[in-house]
């Protein structure tokens, strides 16, 4: 009798540790392939719970797992999973099998690996339609796989970090005993590698306080310059936990906060308009708020009609046109090279406003003029814009995940 011709196996199927291929079995018209494993005698049997080695067998059943395609074929590992007493559980349990997906016990961790990587470049519906694999399964594979990249992150030593928000779920969306704050991320950003180092839940002062005590004493102790907008309990924990860090306002959320004032400027200037006076009909429907972003956008940033627009205002309306010079001068303070020149210019803006009786932006300007996180800006020249362009990619990817039920 002949010996038993060896039928050569790639080195993609040579993967199965414990188990060895006795058979592959092609179906040219499903354009599949069946891998078929039984286990050697080197396996060690492990509870797939508590990892303890396992004892007698008690049962077994035939496993049909999907594994990566080869060539256009669809590839399945067809095996027999034991049952065995487990001395740990006191128990019988699964065995281990260590190239299986913990999630989805029908997966290949090859296959799993392949979903999280397309996963990261579309929504998991649309790799459940490419792969042909259940909605569900998709997501609990890049769910697992996701949370094993993070077992092993280590937050990495910074001296500078952006802290900023981005708004996570609608009011709709929340919980008993939740308020405002907890449909927010925080998001801490090195602005030296200009990457997130960590994603807490809310905008709280505590979502700050859990970043700050997971990098621990030593790595606090590095951080210099904290850039935030004016949310106070982030300026709080930073001086609570980096006394020795200065605190930088965003330079955008500040022209964000004027603007929002400017603007009620404009409101309050329309609504004391006569309505009766002929000057109030030919620039009346000029000032509405349907033409806001007319009035708080820079002058070297508008179009022609749109300054068109705003000299015609201003030739008919004196408190319009001084406001215009306020907002200008307001923006101009940004490039001023010392905090002393950016302070002149403030009061500047503050004495101009009460002035020409803008009250209400007098105030905030005022308060502005105390406020030294703000002139810390012109001594470090850091900003959260960088935070702001992930804040934007976070909310793509919210629109990829659509669909995930547990994202809080």
């Amino acid at each position: 009798m002949g010996s038993k011709a060896k039928v050569y196996l790639p080195a993609v199927f040579k993967t199965f540790q414990g188990f060895d291929v006795v058979d592959l079995k092609e179906n040219r018209v499903s354009r599949s392939i069946e891998v078929v494993l039984e286990k050697n005698e080197e396996r060690v049997h492990a509870c797939a719970r508590c990892g303890e080695a396992l004892g007698a067998m008690h049962d077994r059943w035939k496993v049909r797992a999907r594994h990566l395609r080869l060539m256009g074929w669809d590839v399945w590992v067809v095996f027999y999973r034991e049952k065995r007493f487990c001395p740990g559980c006191k128990k019988v349990r699964s065995e281990k099998i260590e190239w299986i997906c913990d999630s989805s016990p029908h997966i290949t961790m090859d296959l799993a690996w392949w979903l999280s990587r397309l996963s990261e470049a579309t929504s998991v519906l649309a790799v459940s339609r490419l792969e042909g694999i259940d909605k569900e399964a998709c997501y609990q594979v890049d769910k697992f796989i996701l949370m094993r990249l993070l077992q092993g992150y280590r937050i990495p030593d910074v001296t500078r970090i952006s802290v900023d928000e981005v708004y996570a779920r609608s009011k709709k969306q929340m919980k008993k005993g939740e308020d405002r704050d907890d449909l927010f991320l925080t998001v801490i950003t090195d602005m030296e590698t200009r990457k997130v180092i960590w994603v807490s839940e809310s905008r709280k002062k505590e979502a700050l306080d859990d970043f700050f005590t997971l990098i621990g004493s030593d790595a606090r102790g590095k951080i210099l310059v904290v850039a935030t907008d004016a949310h106070e309990g982030y300026s709080a924990s930073v001086r609570e936990n980096c006394p020795q860090a200065t605190i930088v306002f965003d330079r955008f959320h500040i022209v964000q906060n004027f603007n929002e004032k400017l603007n009620d400027e404009r409101k309050a200037e329309f609504d004391s308009l006569d309505k009766n006076s002929p000057i109030t009909d030919e620039i009346g429907d000029l000032m509405r708020g349907k033409y806001k972003y007319v009035y708080l956008t820079k002058r070297t940033n508008r179009t022609k009609l749109d300054q068109l627009h705003i000299d015609e205002v201003m030739s008919k309306n004196v408190k319009i046109a001084k406001l215009e010079i306020i907002k200008e001068h307001f923006h101009r303070m940004f490039e001023c090279t010392t905090k002393d020149e950016a302070q002149t210019m403030m009061e500047e803006c503050f004495n101009w406003a009460g002035q020409c009786g803008a009250n209400s932006l007098a105030v905030w300007l005022e308060k502005m003029l105390d406020e030294e996180r703000l002139w810390n800006y012109f001594k470090y020249r850091v900003t959260t814009g960088i935070s702001e362009g992930i804040n934007r990619v976070i909310k793509g990817l919210k629109w990829q995940a659509y669909g995930y039920k547990d994202m809080f």
